[in-house]
């Protein structure tokens, strides 16, 4: 069987430790014909016993039961053979598709991450030394050579099966209800326990700057992009006067940006510029940027920004905090909330009106201590909501439900094991396809 993802809430995760390399794995790379064995053929290529033998060590490692008795042992190696001749399959896909290329700067890159993730688990370099050589590894620079060949398939695998998806020949198949429910009991005692939730609406008020201070903003802004664009250097602009406090010590770096992870106004700005260009003051809810592509692909550009804040005053909260009471009472009066929703809430701020089953211990401190002992119906604010982002708002609040922790039930989980089922059936057509074209023999 292929890996799988897993159902997010539904498994629990453990951190992948070092797997344990078969005893004299080096003398079976260097005199294989004699001393490994084949577990499975596959193609032109094989799978020697000693790979299924590390991945039933790294299992272990993970905390599965790996059974002690020859036959259930037997079992589990023919499962994990399965799985190594998916990924094989996968892997030879791949590399008849001359458009998929792996360079080594890819494999170099997720080896280093993959490395320092597993290195961060031990307290000195010399614990890890010693957890390398119990492995059977020897030195670091022996396993990063093992972990290259497995990143290096991995990332054959993910890209082929991207490529598939986005050229929609990797459709998502729907599970059956028995299916659902098939995988819901099979997998019910890996659950995860269930977090207290929230569920509320929620109508957020922005507290909006007087047109006096929006014009002294751009004023400032649009000075800044004419200086910009006579020569000035961006990082030393950005420096000096930008206020965005995630940005501003690099220079107003954003990094690559796709569609969907900033707010429209930006997006659309951004998008729009060639490579070297400087926008004229942007307005968003943040404030006015001035945004700089530095380069460009189809689905995503590298960018820079400079933020220019208009000023709040106290005149500005007090009005954005009466307008929030209004809207309270409004609510508690029996006004449609849609309603009021339409004509107040935040929508260019991206605020969401449905908080649907929030864990509570995510939600920032100010709604977690005003939904304690809220009842359902209740209507909560205004609240002040201020996260230093130089965006404070009201928010009004009527309660739907408060679930305290407790286990998932098949309903909770319907959604999310749909998901996952729809992926893995598409995965499974896949490979059944691959397995008939290619020769397969397993010797196990």
């Amino acid at each position: 069987m292929v890996v799988r993802a897993s159902a997010g809430l539904l498994l629990a995760v453990a951190l992948a430790a070092l797997p344990v390399r078969p005893a004299r794995a080096q003398e079976q790379e260097a005199e294989f014909e004699t001393v490994d064995r084949i577990a499975a053929i596959v193609g032109d290529s094989v799978i020697p016993l000693s790979r299924v033998e590390e991945e039933l060590n790294v299992q272990r490692q993970r905390g599965a039961q790996v059974p002690t008795d020859s036959a259930g042992r037997l079992a589990a190696m023919r499962e994990i053979v399965k799985g190594l001749v998916d990924q094989q399959l996968l892997v030879q896909a791949a590399l008849r598709d001359t458009s998929i290329v792996v360079s080594e700067q890819e494999v170099q890159v997720a080896v280093e991450r993959a490395l320092k993730q597993i290195r961060d688990q031990f307290p000195s370099d010399l614990d890890f030394r010693r957890e390398l050589q119990a492995s059977n590894f020897g030195t670091p620079e022996e396993y990063r050579l093992w972990l290259a060949d497995q990143q290096r398939s991995e990332i054959l695998r993910n890209q082929y099966v991207q490529k598939l998806r986005d050229k929609g020949d990797l459709k998502p198949l729907a599970p059956t209800e028995a299916e659902l429910r098939a995988f819901y009991e099979q997998n019910k005692t890996q659950q995860q326990h269930r977090p207290a939730t929230a569920s509320f609406r929620q109508i957020v008020i922005r507290v909006a700057p007087d047109s006096a201070a929006l014009a002294t903003a751009f004023h400032l802004a649009d000075s800044l992009a004419q200086v910009l664009r006579d020569g000035a250097d961006f990082n030393v602009v950005a420096r000096r006067f930008s206020e965005d406090p995630g940005t501003r010590e690099q220079g107003g770096e954003l990094g690559w940006v796709r569609r969907g992870n900033f707010v429209p106004q930006f997006e659309a700005a951004a998008f729009k510029l060639k490579p070297g260009q400087i926008s004229p003051p942007v307005l968003s809810p943040y404030g006015y940027h001035i945004i700089e592509v530095e380069r460009s692909q189809p689905a995503e550009v590298q960018v820079r920004h400079i933020l220019i804040r208009p000023t709040l005053t106290d005149a500005d909260r007090e009005r954005a905090r009466q307008l929030a009471e209004r809207v309270a009472q409004a609510l508690i009066e029996g006004a449609p909330f849609d309603s009021l929703a339409r004509l107040y809430n935040d929508d260019a701020g991206g605020e969401q009106t449905l908080v649907d089953k929030y864990p509570e211990s995510d939600l920032p401190e100010v709604y977690r201590d005003a939904l304690s002992g809220a009842q359902p119906g209740d209507v909560i604010g205004p609240l002040l909501i201020d996260l230093g982002d130089g965006r404070p708002k009201y928010a009004v609040i009527r309660v739907i439900e408060l679930r305290p922790e407790g286990e998932y039930s098949f309903e909770d989980l319907r959604d999310q094991i749909r998901g996952v089922l729809s992926e893995q059936n598409a995965m499974d057509r896949l490979l059944r396809s691959l397995r008939a074209a290619t020769y397969v023999e397993i010797k196990l």
